[in-house]
């Protein structure tokens, strides 16, 4: 073969490939979005932000009539995200009748449809949902570990951080935090058990209704395992020596300084918060008027021994963030949620298998007013949270949550 002929062919391959085009995308389409039925068929939801999140994504503002048209996307699988935020006498007025909401509360209303397949146009009518949001939130996971100065896995440094997201001074006291089953596989799957959670720790807060203040716009930090400066046995980890609550059993030892956020079951013999360093952590936060020991502890599905969980029902949980375990090669198995779509319709997931890369799951900021910022509160951890390579406590203007 000639050297003319070789340059000839080198130069058919590579005008082959200028010539690929990028893949087609679908014909236009509409999406169109409904009120919740209380607002009646007279309120539209108009001027409001749409989100397309897939291999490609997209942002649209909805018109007059509460209807997007798409162009054109490349087919693939999209979250579908959008939400807006109205006062509690905002939400009145627009409802009308007697309904049962502060007017300082905040009403949010919006959808996170996930995992929508659009592989051609197809129009879409989308149904909205409203909630009343909530007071406090979870805000920070910290679960993932690092290494320590002798490069040696480092897992006592894990924290949760729980954040006033109002614009009232909320309490902890009495109520309840708790870490749903983690086995493998999933023991007791939401796409299961609909209506019900299966706890493998249980804590309750201390206090008699206002001893545990937290400010608006301020949280407070809960450490799962050792409330100690832990920057001394790891430079990249986190000091929790002035957290606000220490998990440990009532008879456990820890940082006296620091107040007793005890586990009042346990189905394990770990006198800690059991937060797995590479997932799956699936956290709630309630409040029940209920005795909780009394709800019914099972075994897994076919087993007489072992872990036994508590069955909860998801309607006493006021926050839940679930955080999946990340695979090699593949992502996240949303089929072994253990916390409802109601509840959380995503999940937050950390980048390492197996944790130890001092990465942690926070919430982001939705907007700064009144020298304070407010955390975004979709019932959507895909959307709500970012990962963070700085774990840091009680710290929220960093890049990414902004």
């Amino acid at each position: 073969m000639t050297r003319r002929t070789i340059i000839y062919i080198i130069g058919l391959v590579l005008l082959g490939a200028c010539q690929r085009t990028a893949p087609k995308g679908t014909d236009p389409f509409l999406l169109e979005f409904v009120m919740p039925e209380e607002f009646g068929g007279s309120v539209y939801y108009a001027s409001q932000r749409v989100y397309l999140n897939g291999s490609v994504d997209y942002e649209y503002l909805t018109d007059v009539m509460g209807m997007v048209n798409v162009e054109s996307v490349v087919p693939g699988i999209y979250d579908i995200i959008t939400g807006m935020e109205l006062s509690g006498a905002q939400y009145k007025a627009l409802v009308g009748g007697d309904v049962s909401v502060e007017d300082n509360a905040r009403v949010n209303v919006g959808v996170s449809l996930m995992n929508q397949r659009i592989f051609e146009a197809q129009n879409l009518r989308i149904q909205l949902s409203s909630a009343v949001l909530k007071d406090l939130l979870i805000s920070k996971i910290y679960y993932s570990g690092t290494k320590d100065n002798m490069d040696r896995n480092y897992v006592t440094d894990a924290y949760i951080e729980i954040f006033n997201n109002s614009d009232e001074v909320a309490y902890v006291d009495g109520k309840y935090l708790g870490l749903a089953e983690s086995v493998s596989p999933a023991a007791y799957p939401a796409k299961e058990n609909p209506d019900s959670i299966y706890l493998r720790q249980l804590c309750r807060f201390p206090g008699s209704g206002t001893d545990y203040p937290v400010e608006p716009g301020h949280s407070i930090l809960v450490a799962a395992k050792s409330a100690r400066n832990h920057t001394e046995s790891a430079a990249t980890s986190v000091d929790l020596s002035q957290a606000d609550f220490e998990v440990k059993t009532m008879d456990g030892s820890g940082n006296p300084d620091v107040p007793m956020l005890p586990i009042i079951s346990n189905s394990t013999t770990i006198q800690t918060l059991n937060l797995l360093s590479g997932g799956p952590n699936a956290v709630v936060l309630f409040e029940t008027d209920e005795d909780v020991l009394s709800w019914p502890e099972v075994y897994q599905r076919g087993k007489t021994s072992g872990e036994r969980f508590r069955r909860m029902h998801k309607k006493w949980v006021t926050d839940g963030v679930e955080c999946l375990k990340k695979p090699a090669q593949t992502d996240p198995d949303v089929a072994t949620k253990r916390l409802q779509s109601s509840i959380d319709a995503g999940y937050a997931v950390i980048s390492s298998v197996n944790g130890y890369n001092h990465e942690s799951v926070e919430r982001k900021v939705s907007r700064e007013a009144n020298g304070r910022y407010y955390l975004t509160d979709t019932n959507n951890s895909s959307a709500d949270f970012v990962t963070c390579t700085d774990p840091t406590p009680h710290k929220y203007d960093k890049e990414g949550l902004l």
